[in-house]
Protein backbone atom coordinates (compact mmCIF):
# COMPACT_ATOMS: atom_id res chain seq x y z
CA UNK A 1 0.00 0.00 0.00
CA UNK A 2 1.08 3.58 -0.27
CA UNK A 3 2.71 5.69 2.15
CA UNK A 4 0.42 7.88 3.78
CA UNK A 5 1.44 11.54 2.85
CA UNK A 6 0.60 13.50 5.72
CA UNK A 7 2.42 13.75 9.14
CA UNK A 8 1.20 13.87 12.33
CA UNK A 9 -0.98 16.85 13.42
CA UNK A 10 -2.24 17.40 9.60
CA UNK A 11 -4.44 18.55 10.33
CA UNK A 12 -4.32 19.43 13.81
CA UNK A 13 -8.01 20.32 15.02
CA UNK A 14 -8.17 21.78 18.29
CA UNK A 15 -11.14 21.92 20.72
CA UNK A 16 -12.12 24.38 23.29
CA UNK A 17 -13.81 21.86 24.83
CA UNK A 18 -14.67 17.97 23.91
CA UNK A 19 -16.41 14.75 25.51
CA UNK A 20 -13.12 12.79 24.09
CA UNK A 21 -10.91 13.22 21.67
CA UNK A 22 -10.72 9.62 20.96
CA UNK A 23 -14.83 9.58 20.72
CA UNK A 24 -13.81 12.95 17.71
CA UNK A 25 -11.69 10.13 15.96
CA UNK A 26 -13.86 7.63 15.58
CA UNK A 27 -17.02 9.85 14.78
CA UNK A 28 -14.19 10.81 11.55
CA UNK A 29 -13.77 7.46 10.66
CA UNK A 30 -17.39 6.64 10.83
CA UNK A 31 -18.46 9.61 8.34
CA UNK A 32 -15.70 8.87 6.22
CA UNK A 33 -13.66 12.02 6.61
CA UNK A 34 -10.77 10.14 8.35
CA UNK A 35 -7.38 11.17 7.15
CA UNK A 36 -3.95 9.33 8.16
CA UNK A 37 -2.10 11.85 10.55
CA UNK A 38 -5.65 14.08 11.24
CA UNK A 39 -5.16 14.86 14.91
CA UNK A 40 -7.83 15.87 17.88
CA UNK A 41 -6.63 17.73 20.83
CA UNK A 42 -8.50 19.75 23.41
CA UNK A 43 -6.81 20.99 27.08
CA UNK A 44 -10.52 20.69 28.30
CA UNK A 45 -11.52 16.85 27.72
CA UNK A 46 -14.77 16.24 30.04
CA UNK A 47 -15.06 12.20 29.38
CA UNK A 48 -11.78 11.06 28.68
CA UNK A 49 -10.98 7.42 28.99
CA UNK A 50 -8.15 5.26 30.39
CA UNK A 51 -7.36 1.41 30.77
CA UNK A 52 -9.38 -1.01 32.78
CA UNK A 53 -12.79 1.31 32.00
CA UNK A 54 -10.87 4.37 33.94
CA UNK A 55 -11.70 7.89 33.90
CA UNK A 56 -9.30 10.65 33.11
CA UNK A 57 -10.13 14.04 35.32
CA UNK A 58 -8.34 17.20 34.99
CA UNK A 59 -8.87 20.21 35.54
CA UNK A 60 -9.57 22.68 32.49
CA UNK A 61 -7.00 24.12 30.29
CA UNK A 62 -4.34 21.98 32.39
CA UNK A 63 -3.87 19.19 30.54
CA UNK A 64 -3.12 17.68 27.07
CA UNK A 65 -6.19 15.22 25.71
CA UNK A 66 -5.12 14.19 21.99
CA UNK A 67 -5.89 11.41 19.62
CA UNK A 68 -3.98 10.51 16.29
CA UNK A 69 -5.48 8.63 13.10
CA UNK A 70 -2.55 6.25 12.31
CA UNK A 71 -3.30 4.00 8.78
CA UNK A 72 -1.39 0.46 10.39
CA UNK A 73 -0.70 -0.82 6.62
CA UNK A 74 2.25 -1.78 7.17
CA UNK A 75 1.42 -3.78 10.34
CA UNK A 76 -0.77 -6.83 11.14
CA UNK A 77 -3.42 -6.47 14.02
CA UNK A 78 -0.52 -9.54 15.79
CA UNK A 79 1.61 -6.85 15.93
CA UNK A 80 -0.40 -3.92 17.54
CA UNK A 81 1.72 -3.92 20.58
CA UNK A 82 4.77 -3.35 18.50
CA UNK A 83 2.60 0.49 17.97
CA UNK A 84 1.80 0.80 21.48
CA UNK A 85 5.70 0.81 22.48
CA UNK A 86 7.15 3.40 19.80
CA UNK A 87 4.03 5.63 20.88
CA UNK A 88 4.76 4.84 24.44
CA UNK A 89 8.04 5.82 23.86
CA UNK A 90 7.10 9.25 21.64
CA UNK A 91 5.53 10.50 24.78
CA UNK A 92 8.47 9.28 26.77
CA UNK A 93 10.71 11.72 24.36
CA UNK A 94 8.32 14.95 24.22
CA UNK A 95 8.68 14.76 28.30
CA UNK A 96 12.33 13.65 28.62
CA UNK A 97 12.96 17.12 25.99
CA UNK A 98 10.48 19.58 28.29
CA UNK A 99 11.69 18.18 31.42
CA UNK A 100 14.80 17.22 31.46
CA UNK A 101 14.46 14.69 34.05
CA UNK A 102 16.23 10.99 34.29
CA UNK A 103 12.79 9.35 36.28
CA UNK A 104 10.92 8.81 33.63
CA UNK A 105 9.55 5.82 32.95
CA UNK A 106 6.82 3.39 30.39
CA UNK A 107 5.28 1.71 32.84
CA UNK A 108 3.65 -1.59 31.51
CA UNK A 109 1.40 -1.48 29.10
CA UNK A 110 1.51 2.22 27.96
CA UNK A 111 1.33 4.52 31.14
CA UNK A 112 4.06 7.68 31.97
CA UNK A 113 5.67 7.39 35.45
CA UNK A 114 8.16 9.99 37.05
CA UNK A 115 9.60 8.36 40.26
CA UNK A 116 6.04 6.78 41.43
CA UNK A 117 3.74 8.91 40.04
CA UNK A 118 1.46 9.28 37.05
CA UNK A 119 1.98 11.95 34.55
CA UNK A 120 -0.05 10.74 31.65
CA UNK A 121 -1.04 7.78 29.77
CA UNK A 122 -2.05 6.09 26.38
CA UNK A 123 -5.19 4.45 24.87
CA UNK A 124 -5.22 3.10 21.82
CA UNK A 125 -8.06 1.41 20.16
CA UNK A 126 -8.05 -0.41 16.86
CA UNK A 127 -10.57 -0.44 13.90
CA UNK A 128 -10.95 -3.52 12.21
CA UNK A 129 -12.69 -4.39 8.94
CA UNK A 130 -15.05 -7.02 8.66
CA UNK A 131 -12.36 -9.61 7.28
CA UNK A 132 -10.30 -8.70 10.39
CA UNK A 133 -7.87 -6.31 8.91
CA UNK A 134 -6.52 -3.49 10.43
CA UNK A 135 -7.88 -0.28 9.17
CA UNK A 136 -6.93 2.30 11.97
CA UNK A 137 -5.32 3.03 15.22
CA UNK A 138 -6.37 5.31 17.38
CA UNK A 139 -3.66 7.06 19.30
CA UNK A 140 -5.33 8.98 22.26
CA UNK A 141 -2.98 10.62 24.65
CA UNK A 142 -3.57 11.83 28.43
CA UNK A 143 -0.95 14.30 29.89
CA UNK A 144 -1.24 16.79 33.36
CA UNK A 145 0.74 19.92 32.11
CA UNK A 146 -0.06 22.79 34.65
CA UNK A 147 -2.67 21.10 37.69
CA UNK A 148 -1.12 21.04 41.03
CA UNK A 149 -3.84 19.82 43.10
CA UNK A 150 -5.86 16.21 41.80
CA UNK A 151 -8.92 14.43 42.58
CA UNK A 152 -8.59 12.80 45.95
CA UNK A 153 -9.79 10.14 43.60
CA UNK A 154 -6.43 9.65 42.16
CA UNK A 155 -3.57 7.91 43.80
CA UNK A 156 -0.53 9.07 42.52
CA UNK A 157 -0.77 12.21 39.95
CA UNK A 158 1.79 14.65 39.05
CA UNK A 159 2.21 17.10 36.49
CA UNK A 160 4.64 18.76 34.37
CA UNK A 161 4.88 21.89 35.91
CA UNK A 162 5.02 19.90 39.42
CA UNK A 163 8.39 18.22 37.78
CA UNK A 164 9.49 21.17 36.16
CA UNK A 165 8.51 23.62 38.26
CA UNK A 166 7.54 26.03 34.82
CA UNK A 167 4.06 26.17 33.44
CA UNK A 168 3.72 24.61 29.74
CA UNK A 169 1.59 25.69 27.18
CA UNK A 170 -0.68 22.49 26.35
CA UNK A 171 -1.00 23.36 22.94
CA UNK A 172 2.74 23.53 22.30
CA UNK A 173 3.03 20.29 24.10
CA UNK A 174 0.64 18.82 22.12
CA UNK A 175 2.40 20.07 18.68
CA UNK A 176 5.57 18.74 19.99
CA UNK A 177 4.25 15.29 20.65
CA UNK A 178 2.47 15.11 17.08
CA UNK A 179 6.61 15.35 15.91
CA UNK A 180 7.66 12.62 18.72
CA UNK A 181 4.80 10.16 17.22
CA UNK A 182 5.73 10.97 13.46
CA UNK A 183 9.17 10.09 14.30
CA UNK A 184 8.77 6.94 15.92
CA UNK A 185 6.45 6.16 13.55
CA UNK A 186 8.90 6.66 10.92
CA UNK A 187 11.62 4.34 13.00
CA UNK A 188 9.00 1.53 12.99
CA UNK A 189 8.04 1.83 9.70
CA UNK A 190 11.82 1.33 8.50
CA UNK A 191 11.29 -2.11 10.61
CA UNK A 192 13.81 -0.97 13.12
CA UNK A 193 11.71 -2.73 16.14
CA UNK A 194 14.59 -4.03 17.61
CA UNK A 195 15.92 -0.50 18.74
CA UNK A 196 12.32 0.36 20.07
CA UNK A 197 11.98 -2.62 22.02
CA UNK A 198 15.47 -2.49 23.63
CA UNK A 199 14.50 1.20 24.38
CA UNK A 200 10.85 0.05 25.58
CA UNK A 201 12.73 -2.41 28.26
CA UNK A 202 15.01 0.18 29.46
CA UNK A 203 13.24 2.29 30.06
CA UNK A 204 10.51 -0.30 31.77
CA UNK A 205 9.01 0.99 35.00
CA UNK A 206 10.32 -1.31 37.52
CA UNK A 207 12.50 -3.45 35.36
CA UNK A 208 13.93 -5.68 37.84
CA UNK A 209 12.58 -5.09 41.34
CA UNK A 210 9.81 -6.10 43.00
CA UNK A 211 6.21 -4.90 42.35
CA UNK A 212 2.95 -5.48 43.82
CA UNK A 213 -0.15 -6.87 41.66
CA UNK A 214 -3.66 -7.96 42.01
CA UNK A 215 -5.38 -10.82 39.68
CA UNK A 216 -8.37 -11.65 40.41
CA UNK A 217 -8.81 -12.51 43.88
CA UNK A 218 -4.82 -13.10 44.29
CA UNK A 219 -2.70 -10.27 45.48
CA UNK A 220 1.30 -10.43 45.44
CA UNK A 221 4.52 -9.43 44.82
CA UNK A 222 7.03 -10.49 42.11
CA UNK A 223 10.26 -8.85 40.34
CA UNK A 224 9.48 -7.30 37.11
CA UNK A 225 11.29 -9.02 34.10
CA UNK A 226 10.02 -7.30 30.47
CA UNK A 227 7.66 -8.06 28.58
CA UNK A 228 6.87 -10.11 25.57
CA UNK A 229 6.57 -9.41 22.18
CA UNK A 230 3.25 -9.86 22.04
CA UNK A 231 2.90 -7.46 24.94
CA UNK A 232 2.08 -9.20 27.92
CA UNK A 233 4.16 -8.49 31.39
CA UNK A 234 6.70 -11.51 32.62
CA UNK A 235 7.10 -11.86 36.71
CA UNK A 236 9.95 -13.77 37.46
CA UNK A 237 8.28 -17.08 39.40
CA UNK A 238 5.22 -16.79 37.43
CA UNK A 239 4.12 -19.82 35.02
CA UNK A 240 2.67 -17.46 32.50
CA UNK A 241 2.96 -13.85 31.44
CA UNK A 242 -0.33 -11.78 32.23
CA UNK A 243 -2.02 -10.05 28.68
CA UNK A 244 -3.20 -6.34 29.63
CA UNK A 245 -6.34 -6.20 31.56
CA UNK A 246 -5.36 -9.59 33.24
CA UNK A 247 -3.71 -8.12 35.82
CA UNK A 248 -3.31 -4.90 38.36
CA UNK A 249 -0.63 -2.92 39.56
CA UNK A 250 -0.81 -2.44 42.96
CA UNK A 251 0.90 0.83 44.99
CA UNK A 252 3.02 -0.61 47.66
CA UNK A 253 0.58 -0.59 50.79
CA UNK A 254 -3.03 -0.59 49.01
Amino acid sequence: MPHPSANIGEPFISFSQVGSTNDEAREAIQKGLATHGMTFFSSNQVAGRGQRGKTWLSEPGASVALTALIKPDFLTVLQQFELNKAMALAVWDTVADLTGKEDLRIKWPNDLYWKDKKLGGILIESVLTSSGQWSWALVGIGLNCNQRSFDRSLLNPVSLAQISDIAHDPNLVARRLCVSLQLRLEQLRSKNTAQIEAQYEQLLYKKDQVAHFRTGNRQFSAVVKGVSRTGELRLEGESTAYATGSIEWLLHGQ
